[in-house]
């Protein structure tokens, strides 16, 4: 049995270097704000390009192996944070926003029933029309560049700890 559901793209964790884990997704900015002639706070952004940081943190007995990971290196992640979208009433398909974790999808009514689907590359299906808006959860692949990192013991609590930063390419 595995200790997390992260899934990192190098050889492998070491036991009891990857208990206790947290994700944190945020938005990459990609615009700015800006003030008009009136006042009124705009966002100027490029709606093309809707990337993530993500920083995952671990506090276990060992850290992961080092070898594979350094600041610029390229790693696919898969993520233990769950991202949401939204079905609107009528309509019978979706394209997720990136690559769902392989088991990941889990697809819900408004009510919180299971609702069937099928799953074709990266459009999940409905196998019915619904009246409601349906929910659909997964955990997505992230290409990302290793933006830093850090490894932490605690000699005598026998314990210890790490921490990745990473930003989606």
């Amino acid at each position: 049995m595995s200790e997390t559901n992260l899934i990192l793209g190098v050889a492998g964790m070491p036991p009891q270097s990857a208990g206790n884990c947290r994700q944190e997704l945020l938005p990459v900015p990609n615009g700015e704000f800006r003030k008009s002639i009136n006042g009124d706070l705009l966002y100027l952004e490029n709606n093309e390009r809707k990337r993530y940081r993500s920083v995952i943190s671990c506090k276990d007995i060992n850290s992961p192996p080092v070898d594979g990971i350094w600041i610029g290196t390229q790693l696919t992640v898969g993520c233990i944070q769950n991202l949401w979208q939204t079905i609107d009433s009528g309509k019978r398909q979706i394209h997720l926003i990136r690559p769902p974790v392989s088991g990941s999808v889990c697809v819900i009514n408004d009510r919180g029933e299971a609702v069937r689907f099928v799953l074709e590359d990266d459009d999940v299906k409905l196998s019915e029309t619904f009246e409601e808006k349906v929910f659909v959860c997964f955990r997505p692949w992230l290409i990302t560049r290793v933006v830093d990192f850090s490894l932490e013991t605690n000699e005598w609590g026998m314990s210890g700890g790490w921490k990745l930063v990473l930003e989606e390419v």
